[in-house]
């Protein structure tokens, strides 16, 4: 009997080993699926299809921020304008708008028509901010009243 189990030990504890490292597999392949929207590089050169921009300040520009407005002002702006910035993208993701969220430097949108729009984020009037881009026009939007943003200059 004691063989027996013995002989049995072995594959029952491959089975498991094998089967742990099945479930890791798809659950890495899941988590890549429903990955964030897809992020703008620095250098970007242009923007031309209809989308909406979601820019949030760079680690150095937060600690500017902590410095200029004191530290408990500047953690009830931070945590207002992450909220604005998270019902935004909930709010446009159930309406199919493509998403982009820079890090920084100069983004550039061209129109259908050729008119080209630049944005430089390194300017230190941009901290939480969004715009709407229709394919023709930029518009910087107020992230408290995406609804009626979105109706006034993605819905014509």
């Amino acid at each position: 009997m004691k063989t027996m189990r013995k002989h049995l030990l072995l594959p029952v504890a491959l089975l498991t080993l094998a089967a742990c490292h099945e479930s890791k597999v798809t659950e890495e392949h899941t988590a890549t699926a429903a990955a964030p929207p897809s992020d703008i590089p620095a250098d970007a050169e242009k923007i031309s299809q209809p989308c909406a921009i979601l820019y949030a300040p760079d680690s150095a520009r937060l600690e500017k921020l902590k410095k200029e407005n004191g530290e408990e002002a500047f953690y009830t702006m931070a945590d207002d304008n992450q909220n604005y910035l998270a019902d935004a993208r909930m709010f446009l993701e159930g309406k199919g708008v493509k998403i982009m969220a820079p890090n920084g430097g100069k983004l550039h949108f061209e129109s259908k028509s050729g008119h080209t729009t630049t944005i430089d984020l390194s300017d230190p009037k941009y901290n939480w901010e969004a715009w709407l881009y229709d394919g023709n026009k930029v518009n910087k939007i107020d992230l408290t009243n995406i609804e009626n943003e979105y109706l006034k200059y993605m819905k014509k």
